[in-house]
């Protein structure tokens, strides 16, 4: 790196790179607000990308990663998501290619069956269809969420009774 300003603009990063993986339109936002020149924010963007400090493919795949584990979501959600992030089209599709919505739909409201299955079957179906919603899930896909949950209630309150 011949340009000092260029060094000091990776530098401003590898901070800001350490506490999550950034994709590249965050990280230019970051140095612009630090009053780095555009010129320098390019040099400095590509220095850390070839350093593969800064990939917009790996931080897509994190995100969704982070996403499925901890707060799933619809594909559309996290398009969107992704999107705002400044993740090009082709790489979401990628992405996005490789997620079950049935199964993130089914593990959005799994931590929340054993607090509803002793609602009314209205209220039950409101609570399911509304985080659902809420996650950027369809009708379609929600309705086959509640189906399977009232299943898996279903099944297993005749365990206990085995018992």
């Amino acid at each position: 790196m011949d340009n000092p300003d260029t060094a000091r603009a990776c530098q401003a990063c590898i901070k800001f790179l350490a506490q999550r993986p950034r994709s590249v339109k965050e990280t230019k936002k970051h140095l612009a607000n630090k009053g780095f020149e555009d010129s320098t924010v390019a040099a400095a963007i590509d220095q850390l990308q070839q350093d593969n400090l800064l990939n917009d493919r790996e931080f897509a795949d994190l995100f969704v990663e982070n996403r499925e584990t901890h707060r799933p979501r619809s594909k559309f959600a996290l398009r969107y998501e992704l999107r705002q992030k400044g993740i090009e089209d082709g790489v979401i599709e990628e992405v996005l290619s490789e997620i079950d919505e049935n199964r993130s739909a089914q593990a959005a409201v799994a931590p929340m069956l054993n607090l509803w299955k002793t609602l009314e079957q209205e209220k039950f179906k409101k609570k399911v269809l509304n985080r659902l919603k809420n996650r950027g899930f369809n009708y379609e896909i929600s309705m086959s969420t509640y189906d399977h949950c009232c299943r898996k209630i279903q099944e297993s309150g005749e365990e206990e009774n085995d018992d």
